[in-house]
């Protein structure tokens, strides 16, 4: 059987593998079926396919995250989208992730057959034109790593452009934003990516290079070098600075040795496109920061909440978790803004984000609702849980002085409101509510006080 007849479908649902597969297989191709992105990662990991077809929505591991790691396995797979909620966005997102084409759901015979067919067909002609197709795999890395505005996913995008650039298989990410230096690799065990990491750095990116730095032989794969086993004959680092925000390099090792004009137009090009994702990353994550966050206390905002609270309320329902909403509320904040004036009513609610702050976790969500009333959003956090958060917020708020200014001591105290998915509320709107229904009910009775949606 030639190799370009053999498909993989990945689908979770029975009834669309066996339409895919007995359709293919009249048409003469092999197919072979998998439930899981996991089970795909292996059977590609293992074995050259030449076209997935690959559905959208997936359970643990989705259509998109299997999609660019199948691509990381193998560059040169062609894989055909299908789902059955197709949006312009969706189409042009995995198009832009390296996807060949787009099929919707229910799916119609004679389209699927003629798209298999046309995409294999081009598969083989460039597999024709040597040249072509590696002008091909380089533009689909490049698209890659210039339509991601992801610093983490920029680690491995920028390192596989690189790698496919420079026909190398062992590379490392070293980069110094954070403690964890080392990023990503590729073509080697953890345990020998740190070695070289740690050698690269203090031999070659203390201080970090202006220019890229080739070396024949290094001294670490030499024999009785710590990685000899690697056989590394040459390496290439490829040093970044980005807006003075972000420093380090990807370097890539090859088994041969490097000659004079290797640094040639594409792979330079392919650095250059790195470097711009990195900067344009960093200008969008500025961009982010100053959509979602409160310009008063730095916290999030009403913007983001909305955005998160789905992210987070489709997460438990997938893995069937609960999450808890709090609703805080400082009684009698406007007496400070009367008495004190707005400047110090403004500090209280810094100071007062810092209180909260220290009794979460910090895979909490805390949003400034508006004026003194804030939101947490507790993942993966019961009733039960909730309420000895909850109460911690009481307390400490309860017990905190606070000192605007010299002279002016001021204590608060604050009622918190609970909802909980499920038990609770389903969607985010009944979940706010209810949080905040439950946070009025202390107003209207003791303040600095807990009450729960489901004791209303």
């Amino acid at each position: 059987m030639n190799k370009a007849n053999r498909i993989l479908v990945v689908d979770d649902d029975r009834f669309y593998q066996e339409f895919c597969s007995d359709l293919l297989k009249e048409e003469n191709y092999e197919v072979v079926t998998a439930f899981t992105g996991q089970e795909a990662l292996a059977l590609i990991s293992e074995k050259e396919y030449d076209l997935m077809l690959l559905d959208l929505v997936m359970p643990k591991m989705d259509g998109m995250e299997i999609l660019e790691k199948a691509k990381q396995v193998r560059p040169e797979m062609d894989i055909i989208i299908m789902t059955g909620y197709p949006t312009v966005e969706s189409a042009i997102q995995t198009l832009k992730a390296g996807a060949s084409d787009y099929l919707t759901k229910p799916l119609n015979p004679e389209e699927l057959k003629i798209m298999v067919k046309r995409t294999i067909q081009l598969r083989h002609l460039l597999d024709e034109h040597q040249e072509m197709k590696t002008l091909l795999t380089l533009y689909e890395s490049i698209q890659r790593v210039s339509s991601c505005l992801e610093r983490e996913r920029l680690y491995r995008l920028g390192l596989d452009a690189l790698l496919s650039a420079t026909d190398a298989a062992l590379g490392l990410s070293i980069f110094f934003d954070q403690e964890d230096e080392l990023k990503y690799f590729v073509g080697m065990e953890l345990e020998d990516a740190l070695k070289i990491s740690e050698l690269i750095r203090k031999q070659w990116l203390t201080p970090l290079p202006k220019k890229f730095i080739i070396r024949q032989n290094p001294e670490f794969s030499r024999e009785g070098g710590p990685v000899e086993h690697l056989k590394i004959r040459s390496m290439v680092i490829f040093p970044f600075s980005v807006l003075d925000r972000l420093e380090g390099a990807m370097v890539v090792f090859r088994q041969e040795p490097l000659d004079e004009g290797f640094l040639r137009g594409n792979i330079r090009f392919v650095f250059e496109q790195t470097r711009r994702s990195f900067e344009n990353a960093i200008k969008y994550q500025d961009a982010q920061r100053l959509i979602f966050i409160d310009d008063l206390t730095g916290l999030f905002n009403t913007r983001y909440l909305d955005l998160m609270l789905q992210n987070e309320l489709s997460r438990a329902r997938r893995f069937k978790k609960h999450l808890s909403l709090l609703f805080v509320d400082l009684d009698f904040f406007k007496l400070v803004n009367d008495h004190h004036g707005h400047l110090v009513g403004s500090w209280v609610l810094v100071e007062t984000s810092r209180v909260l702050k220290f009794c979460i976790r910090d895979i909490d969500i805390m949003v400034r609702y508006g004026g003194d009333e804030f939101i947490v959003i507790l993942a993966e956090t019961d009733q039960q849980g909730a309420i000895v958060v909850a109460e911690r917020i009481r307390e400490r708020m309860a017990g905190h002085i606070f000192k605007p200014r010299e002279g002016v001591e001021l204590k608060l105290t604050c009622c918190v409101g609970i909802a909980t998915y499920p038990d609770n509320a389903t969607n985010k709107e009944t979940l706010i509510h209810l949080a905040d229904k439950a946070m009025y009910r202390g107003k209207e009775t003791t303040r600095n006080v807990v009450y729960s949606a489901g004791n209303l």
